[in-house]
C-alpha cells in the first residue's frame, strides 16, 4: 500500500509539475469548470434530445438518475468515509491554479460525474463514444494539473462513474421496454356494419 502511495505522489508531481502557461492553466480551468456538477454532460444531452425529430424528453431520466448517483456514491459516502486529505493540504509543494479546493480528495467527484454521464449519453449517440470519453479524461486529468486530486483520485472516479453509467443504462433500457414504452393501440373487434 506504501508503495502504491509513494507511486501515486510521484506521478501526482510529474502531471501537477508540468508547464503551468496562462494558456494551460486557462484550459484546464475550463475543463474542470465544465465538468462541475456535470454541467457539460447535461448540455450534451439537451442538444441530443432537441436536434432529434422524435423528440425523446425522457432520456433526460437516466441523465438526472446518473448524476444524483455519482454525487451520493462520491460527495457523501466515500469521501467522508476515506477522508483522503487533498494534494494541495498535503503538500506545500503541489502547485495550485484556480484557488485552494475544499473538502477531501477520493474518489474525483469531477471524474466520477464526467465518466458516467458520458457512458449515458453514449446510448444516445454511439458515434460520439470515442469523443465522450476523450472529454473525460481531459477533465480528470485537469483535476490534477491544477492541484486538486492524486491520480488515483481520478482513476478510482472514472472506474466508479463507468460503472454508475453502466447500471444505469441498464435500468433505463430495461424501464424503457415496460414502464416508458408508449402503449400500442389494440385493434377494434367491432367491425363496421354494412349499410
Amino acid at each position: 500500500m506504501e508503495q502504491l502511495l509513494r507511486l501515486d505522489t510521484q506521478l501526482f508531481f510529474w502531471l501537477n509539475g508540468l508547464p503551468h502557461t496562462p494558456f494551460l492553466n486557462a484550459l484546464a480551468l475550463f475543463l474542470s469548470g465544465i465538468g462541475e456538477t456535470g454541467f457539460i454532460w447535461f448540455f450534451l444531452g439537451i442538444f441530443l434530445i432537441f436536434r432529434e425529430e422524435k423528440k425523446d424528453n425522457r432520456f433526460f431520466i437516466p441523465l438526472v438518475v446518473g448524476g444524483f448517483l455519482s454525487w451520493i456514491s462520491s460527495e457523501l459516502l466515500l469521501k467522508n468515509f476515506i477522508e483522503r486529505l487533498r494534494p494541495s493540504s498535503a503538500f506545500d509543494a503541489a502547485i495550485v491554479v484556480g484557488g485552494y479546493p475544499l473538502g477531501y480528495a477520493f474518489p474525483s467527484t469531477h471524474t466520477v460525474f464526467a465518466f458516467a454521464l458520458a457512458t449515458i449519453l453514449v446510448l444516445k449517440e454511439p458515434r460520439w463514444k470515442v469523443w465522450l470519453y476523450i472529454l473525460a479524461v481531459l477533465v480528470g486529468m485537469s483535476r490534477i494539473y491544477i492541484g486538486a486530486h492524486f491520480p488515483t483520485d481520478v482513476i478510482a472516479g472514472a472506474f466508479l462513474g463507468f460503472a454508475i453509467g453502466t447500471i444505469v443504462v441498464i435500468w433505463y433500457k430495461g424501464k424503457k421496454k415496460t414502464v416508458f414504452s408508449t402503449p400500442k393501440k389494440k385493434p377494434s373487434r367491432h367491425r363496421k356494419k354494412r349499410k
